[in-house]
């Protein structure tokens, strides 16, 4: 039997997929943009090394994402549960659980690769390529594009740039060092439109994101001696602004960037009377090591986790967890 926590590197990832005829692919629940930008760059990399290639996610790719060609390809699990793969390749998520309803699809799969760069990763495929050490997994989906001497063009371009861009906050946090710079360079000379994309993912914004906006910023509030912040969303909120949480995204940020803040979450109750956390911090602090104690995960300094809590004590606790790692 193969070991489930084998390692691979880029060669061992391309021999995979030339091993194998049919592919699945699939990026995490609730997709961001290096989940759904790695997912559709690595879909048109097996397919260009001759392979049938599917792409899925356990929820429908987000509206601010449609800016992006292709992304009416990403199924559901359910589309595809009934047919047979060589090879399951999954993107972008640090645990099966993540997968959503694609993790029985994960285990029935004769091979299963995972490729991500969360420091929480659990290696929980056959195979295994995870690098902490870079800001999102299009960088190292970029890698492989490399290895297997497979042209980048303005589409792929565009999606890997949805990618590295989304997990680093548009090139304001993250683990940005040489390599990342020297693969945005190749990607503005494969033809990427980067003032065009930029504006589409990161500075436009519906309606309704704004009128949640209003609602979060009208419950900003500090603890810590101004070290903390906090912002909070209610059903009642979200019923105000005709929305649900997929507008959520980037709000958590407007806590963080204010003078003497060091940390920071946004709590969002969901449709099913869950509360979903955002956290963010600035360096030296660690959110990921907060989020995973409440059964989450994510980055050093963006992370998030849901817990089955009545709202306020939900937030209550998220409160005083912050509380003791900044003001012990």
């Amino acid at each position: 039997m193969t070991d489930r926590k084998k390692t691979v590197d880029v060669n061992g990832v391309i021999n995979l997929i030339k091993s194998a005829q049919r592919i699945l692919l699939c990026a995490h629940l609730q997709p961001d943009g290096d989940a759904i930008g790695s997912l559709l760059a690595m879909q048109t990399l097996v397919k260009r090394l001759g392979k049938e290639a599917t792409a899925i996610c356990h929820d429908p790719v987000p509206d601010n994402l449609h800016v992006l060609e292709g992304f009416e390809e990403v199924r559901r699990p359910a589309d595809v549960a009934g047919q047979d793969f060589d090879l399951f390749i999954s993107l972008d998520c640090s645990d099966q659980d993540r997968l959503g309803d694609a993790a029985p699809l994960f285990d029935r799969v004769p091979s299963t690769l995972v490729i991500d760069h969360h420091a929480s990763n659990t290696c929980f495929g056959m195979y295994n390529y995870v690098d902490t050490q870079v800001a999102a997994t299009g960088n190292l989906v970029f890698r492989l594009y490399e290895a297997a001497q497979v042209v980048f063009d303005p589409r792929v371009a565009s999606w890997l740039y949805a990618a590295l861009s989304s997990d680093t906050g548009n090139f304001s946090f993250g683990q940005m060092d040489a390599e990342f710079f020297q693969q945005m360079s190749t990607l503005m000379q494969a033809g990427l439109d980067i003032v065009h994309y930029a504006r589409l993912l990161h500075l436009m914004k519906e309606k309704v994101f704004y009128k949640l906006l209003g609602r979060a910023l009208s419950s900003l509030s500090f603890f810590c001696d101004g070290k903390a912040s906090c912002m909070r969303l209610t059903q009642q909120d979200f019923l105000a602004a005709g929305t649900t949480s997929e507008h959520t995204e980037g709000l958590v940020n407007y806590a963080l960037n204010i003078p003497g803040v060091q940390m920071c979450f946004i709590a969002s109750e969901t449709e099913d009377r869950q509360v979903k956390f955002s956290l963010r911090a600035i360096k030296p602090n660690d959110v990921s090591a907060i989020a995973s104690e409440f059964g989450g995960g994510g980055h050093v300094l963006a992370a998030g986790c849901n817990m089955n809590l009545p709202f306020e004590e939900a937030v209550a606790r998220m409160q005083e967890r912050m509380q003791q790692a900044l003001c012990p």
